[in-house]
C-alpha cells in the first residue's frame, strides 16, 4: 500500500477515525512517503519536506524511522537546502530529524558530507548538526580552484539574520587553491540572504591556528578572516615565517588586496622579526608596530617599525623612533631610521635625526645635526654626514645652522684633542695614513693653538707604543689660504704653513737647546703684502712682528725657536730693520706665556730708529734688557747727515729710543781703548768766536 501525505493531513485522518469508530489505527510501515511542514505565518507557505523510501513508527511516539530519505527546506518558494541519509528518525510535530549514518546536504553555497546528523526546521531557516568526519565545500558560486574546502570532526549549521553560520570544530583543515588552514574550530558565517552572493562572508578561526600560503605559515589563537574585503586578523602568540623572514607579535593584520601586513605587539613588548634571506647577511629587528609591504614582480620587501624600533645584524645596529628596512632583491638592503635614530653601521656609531644606510653599498647618509665617530676614531658633526666604508671615506658638509666640524687626534698619545671646523670635511685613508681634508672658513683649536685658513689637510697613524693601545696620532698639518696661527706670545700669518706636532731634532750647543718633539711650523708662500708673518710678544708687553719669504718655528711649552730667511723684516714699536736671516729665542714668561729673549740678524743688516739709520753684518736684540746691538763694520747715520763709526758695536736704548757708541778695549794695544768716531759731514762749520789774543 503506497500513501502520500503531509503531516497535517495524516493527524486529521487519525483524529477523525478515531472519533468515528472509536477503535485504534495503527500504520506498521508508509512506503514511498512524503511528509512535509509549513510555516506558521499568514502565508503557510510549505518550509519543507522529507520523502523517504519506507518510514515506520518507532516505540516513542510520534517518532518515524526513515529509510533512503531525502529532505528539502524551501525559502520563498524556492528550495534552500536538500539533504539525504540512507536512514534516519523524524519527528514530524517537532520538525526534526536525525541519524548515524552518512549524511549529505547542499544548497547554493555548500555542499557538506559527515557522519551522524540532525536537522531542525527553525522559522529563521534550516539547523542542523553533522556529528563526525565533516567534508565541506563553500563558495560553491566561484569557480572550483578558488572555493573553499573544509574538513572538521564536527559541524554545527544554523541561521543568522544576515545569513547562515557554519560552525566547524575539532582538528579542522581548511584549503583552498595552495592556502591551507588548521585549527580546532571555525565559524563560517555565509551572505546567502535574499541580496547575498552565496560566498563565505567571513571565517572565524580559533585554537592552534596555522595557515601556510605560498611558503608563508602563519601561526595564533585566532584568526579572523574578512572574505569580501580580502583582510585578515591574527591575535595571540602571533608567529609569521616567511622565506626570509620571521616574525613575532600580538596581532597581525593583513590586506590581501595591498599585500600590506601590519603586526602590533602586547602592551609593553615589542614584535620581533628576523630575516634570513638567503646570500644575505641575518638581521633582527624590533618595535611595537611593525609595517611588511611585498611587491613580488619587484621582489621587494619593506618593513616599517614604529616605536622603540630597533635593528641589528653583523654589519651594526640602529635604533629610532622609527625604521624602514626595505629589501629590493639584486638592489639590496636598506635602512632608514628617523626620530633619536642611533647605533652602528659598519664600524660607525652615530647619532642623528635621520640615517640612511644602504647596507649592501655599505653607504650611511645622516641628516638632521648628526654626530658620528668613523672606526679610526674620527668624530665628526655637521649638516649631513656620508660614511662609505667600501672606499673608506667620510664627507661632512655645512648648513647656515650647523657647521661641519671633526675631532682631529692628538700630537702625542697623551695630547689634546683637536676640534677643526669647515664648510666641508673630508676623511679618507690616504697610502696607510688617515688623511682628513678641510675645505673653506676653515678653523682649528688643540690645546692653545688657534688657526685660521681656507683649507687644511692633517694626516694621522697610528703607531704602537708598548704598554698602551694603538690608537691614532696627528703627524702633519698643512694649511693654505689666508692662513693664521695662534699660540700664547706667538702668532703666524702666511699663505701657507705646514704644521707638524712633533718632530725629533739633535742640537749640536748644549746651551738654549730644545727638548723633547717640539712642534715644527713652515711658513711659505705669498708675495708683498701676503709674505709670511711672525709675531712675537716682549715680556713688557710689546710685540714684534716678523716678515720673511720663509719661516721656520719650533716650539716647546719651555722654549720655541725661530728661523726666519729671505729679505727679512722686523718691526716693532718705533723701530723697523730688515736683514738676509734671522732667529730668535722665546721661554715662557711668570704667566706662561712665550715671550722673546734673543733675537739675532745676520747678513746686510739695516736699522732704522728714531729717524737713525744703523748698518751691520749681525743685529743682536734682548727684549728683557731693552737693548739691541750692532755688530761687523758697523755704521750709524742720523737725520742730519752725520755718521758714526762705533769702537766695537752699536747699542740702541729700546726704553729711552737713543743710539749710543761706547769705547772698546784696542785688541792691538792693551790698556788701551778705542773710541768711536763722528763724521760730521762736509756742510758742518765751527761757529766763530772771539781771538783771546786781541783786546775788545
Amino acid at each position: 500500500m503506497s500513501l502520500r501525505m503531509r503531516a497535517t493531513w495524516l493527524t486529521l485522518l487519525l483524529s477523525a477515525g478515531l472519533c468515528a469508530q472509536q477503535k485504534e489505527v495503527t500504520f506498521q510501515e508508509v512506503t514511498n512517503a512524503v511528509v512535509a511542514g509549513y510555516a506558521e505565518d499568514a502565508k503557510a507557505e510549505k518550509a519543507w519536506e522529507m520523502r523517504s523510501a519506507s518510514m515506520k513508527p518507532t516505540a516513542e511516539a510520534g517518532t518515524w524511522d526513515l529509510n533512503k530519505l531525502e529532505g528539502k527546506s524551501f525559502k520563498d518558494g524556492k528550495v534552500a537546502l536538500s539533504f539525504s541519509s540512507p536512514y534516519g528518525t523524524l519527528i514530524p510535530a517537532k520538525r526534526l530529524a536525525r541519524g548515524p549514518a552518512t549524511f549529505s546536504a547542499r544548497s547554493l553555497s555548500f555542499d557538506l558530507k559527515g557522519m551522524g546528523w540532525s536537522w531542525l526546521s527553525d522559522p529563521q531557516g534550516d539547523r542542523f548538526t553533522i556529528e563526525s568526519d565533516v567534508v565541506a565545500e563553500l563558495d560553491l558560486a566561484k569557480p572550483v580552484t578558488k572555493r573553499l574546502r573544509i574538513r572538521a570532526e564536527r559541524l554545527e549549521v544554523s541561521p543568522r539574520a544576515d545569513g547562515t553560520l557554519l560552525v566547524f570544530v575539532g582538528k579542522v583543515v581548511l584549503e583552498r587553491l595552495g592556502e591551507k588552514l588548521t585549527c580546532q574550530r571555525i565559524e563560517c558565517l555565509l551572505d546567502d540572504g535574499p541580496k547575498g552572493d552565496k560566498t563565505c562572508r567571513s571565517l572565524q578561526a580559533s585554537g592552534e591556528v596555522v595557515r601556510t600560503l605560498n611558503g608563508q605559515t602563519l601561526r595564533g589563537n585566532t584568526a579572523f578572516f574578512d572574505q569580501a574585503n580580502e583582510r585578515l586578523t591574527v591575535t595571540g602568540a602571533v608567529r609569521l615565517t616567511e622565506p626570509g623572514l620571521q616574525a613575532e607579535g600580538q596581532q597581525l593584520e593583513h590586506d590581501a588586496k595591498t599585500n600590506v601586513t601590519r603586526l602590533l605587539a602586547a602592551d609593553g613588548q615589542r614584535v620581533h622579526l628576523k630575516s634570513t634571506r638567503l646570500g644575505r647577511e641575518a638581521s633582527e629587528a624590533f618595535g611595537t608596530t611593525a609595517l611588511i609591504t611585498r611587491d613580488p614582480k619587484a621582489e621587494t620587501r619593506v618593513l616599517q617599525l614604529d616605536g622603540a624600533a630597533e635593528f641589528t645584524s653583523e654589519q651594526g645596529k640602529v635604533s629610532a623612533r622609527r625604521l624602514i628596512a626595505t629589501d629590493a632583491g639584486l638592489q639590496g638592503d636598506v635602512l632608514v631610521g628617523e626620530g633619536d635614530v642611533q647605533g652602528s653601521a659598519d664600524g660607525n656609531l652615530f647619532k642623528a635625526g635621520k640615517a640612511r644606510w644602504d647596507r649592501t653599498r655599505r653607504e650611511l647618509r645622516l641628516d638632521g645635526r648628526p654626530r658620528l665617530i668613523e672606526p679610526r676614531g674620527f668624530e665628526v658633526a655637521g649638516a649631513t654626514i656620508l660614511s662609505e666604508a667600501q672606499t673608506q671615506q667620510v664627507t661632512v658638509t655645512s648648513s647656515s645652522d650647523e657647521r661641519a666640524s671633526v675631532k682631529l687626534p692628538a700630537a702625542d698619545v697623551d695630547g689634546p684633542v683637536g676640534l677643526a671646523q669647515a664648510d666641508r670635511i673630508f676623511v679618507s685613508n690616504e697610502s696607510g695614513a688617515m688623511e682628513v681634508d678641510l675645505v673653506g672658513n676653515v678653523r682649528y683649536a688643540a690645546g692653545d693653538v688657534r688657526t685660521e685658513s681656507q683649507r687644511m689637510v692633517a694626516y694621522a697613524t697610528a703607531p704602537l707604543v708598548e704598554g698602551k693601545p694603538s690608537v691614532l696620532v696627528l703627524q702633519k698639518v698643512f694649511l693654505t689660504g689666508a692662513v693664521r696661527y695662534g699660540q700664547p706670545g706667538l702668532r703666524c700669518a702666511a699663505e701657507r704653513i705646514d704644521y707638524v706636532p712633533a718632530v725629533q731634532i739633535e742640537e749640536i750647543l748644549k746651551k738654549d737647546n730644545l727638548t723633547g718633539r717640539p712642534r715644527l711650523l713652515t711658513l711659505s708662500g705669498g708675495s708683498v703684502e701676503t709674505r709670511p708673518r711672525l709675531g712675537v710678544d716682549f715680556s713688557n708687553g710689546k710685540s714684534a712682528e716678523f716678515i720673511a719669504d720663509a719661516q721656520e718655528v719650533l716650539a716647546t711649552p719651555q722654549m720655541t725657536k725661530f728661523f726666519l730667511r729671505g729679505a727679512v723684516g722686523m718691526r716693532t714699536e718705533g723701530t723697523d730693520a730688515t736683514c738676509d736671516l734671522l732667529e730668535g729665542l722665546a721661554e715662557p714668561d711668570a704667566k706662561g706665556k712665550q715671550a722673546a729673549r734673543l733675537i739675532v740678524g745676520r747678513g746686510n743688516v739695516n736699522v732704522l730708529a728714531g729717524g737713525t739709520t744703523a748698518y751691520g753684518r749681525t743685529l743682536e736684540v734682548r727684549p728683557e734688557v731693552g737693548e739691541a746691538k750692532l755688530f761687523g763694520d758697523a755704521r750709524i747715520r742720523d737725520p742730519q747727515g752725520r755718521e758714526g763709526i762705533p769702537a766695537k758695536e752699536i747699542t740702541y736704548d729700546m726704553k729711552k729710543r737713543i743710539w749710543r757708541m761706547d769705547q772698546a778695549p784696542d785688541p792691538n794695544l792693551p790698556g788701551q781703548v778705542v773710541r768711536p768716531k763722528i763724521f760730521l759731514g762736509p756742510d758742518f762749520t765751527l761757529p766763530q768766536v772771539k781771538s783771546l789774543d786781541k783786546g775788545r
